[in-house]
């Protein structure tokens, strides 16, 4: 068996594309409640077979843009409390402020052109949060 039959990714026509990312659009200029967008955006990932993979996009401290990439099936259990090593990111790099959380922006969800950042992805912005600090037990 061949091995690319083996893998199906979605791939939208930039024409697709325009109207998926004009639709989410009017759901930001409408002011759709979070939840609400939560609910739409989690369903269509469940859903969408061949959307294999989340990239949260986020910004430093100093504005530089970084970008983490999430198995989806791994991203739709653990979007309410993604963490990540943020040690070698400016403004967070002592250590003992490396360990941080992403809140998701769900208002902040794109749908990318696969020739640029590889097919089955969808971009969503995500939000530095806070600081988890390990309490040791004596």
């Amino acid at each position: 068996m061949d091995a690319i039959a083996l893998r199906t990714f979605l791939e939208i026509p930039y024409d697709t594309l325009e109207e998926l990312n004009l639709g989410a659009k009017q759901k930001r200029k409408d002011r759709i409640p979070t939840k609400e967008l939560e609910m739409f955006y989690s369903t269509y990932l469940r859903k969408e077979k061949r959307i294999k993979a989340v990239t949260i996009g986020f910004s430093d401290i100093e504005g530089r843009f970084h970008m983490l990439d999430y198995d989806k099936k791994f991203f739709l259990h653990s979007y309410n409390n993604l963490t990540f090593d943020g040690s070698s990111i400016r403004g967070f790099s002592r250590q003992a402020e490396s360990d941080l959380r992403l809140e998701i922006d769900w208002s902040a969800f794109w749908w990318l052109p696969s020739d640029v950042f590889g097919s089955g992805k969808v971009l969503i912005m995500g939000e530095i949060k806070d600081k988890i600090i390990f309490i040791r037990s004596l």
